[in-house]
């Protein structure tokens, strides 16, 4: 195994330890949080997405302001368009298309509120390759529905 890759991920056990043992932070708690690192929205008290963000403040923003698009609350829009498939509405249209479709809308609004009410967990990573290898590990070990990997 390349020695600079095992070095990169031989701490990831600790810092799931450290992750899982954490407070979650409610969303008006979000001031004092680090610069830079790895999140996990929690709803219902279960893990259900991970993502990573060079700068967390500004993220969350995104992720839970209404005027957010589907670039910036990506999370939302996954939901988003998983509710709206189970009501029957078309989400077989580009990400462009659903976030201009009538019926589309309100669950992309919706999405957009419910993110905006979930806790969150936050651990300090720095260095951006420690972050994509770990935000995958998280993932898998939390086993956390949202992520897919898939592109978009």
């Amino acid at each position: 195994m390349n020695a600079k890759f095992q070095k990169s991920i031989e701490k990831f056990p600790r810092y799931m330890t450290k992750l899982t043992k954490l407070s979650p932070v409610q969303p008006s708690g979000l001031k004092n949080i680090p610069k830079r690192g790895i999140y996990v929205f929690y709803e219902d008290n279960k893990p259900i997405y991970v993502g990573r963000s060079r700068n967390l403040t500004q993220r969350f923003r995104q992720h839970r302001q209404q005027s957010s698009d589907q670039h910036s609350a990506t999370f939302a829009f996954m939901i988003a368009r998983q509710d709206a498939e189970k009501k029957g509405v078309n989400v077989n249209k580009t990400r462009e298309e659903l976030q201009k479709d009538r019926d589309f809308l309100p669950f992309f609004i919706n999405a957009k509120k419910r993110v905006s009410e979930m806790q969150v967990k936050v651990i300090r990573i720095d260095n951006p390759v420690k972050q994509t290898l770990f935000e995958v590990y998280a993932a898998l070990e939390l086993k956390t529905p949202y992520n897919n990997w898939d592109t978009h």
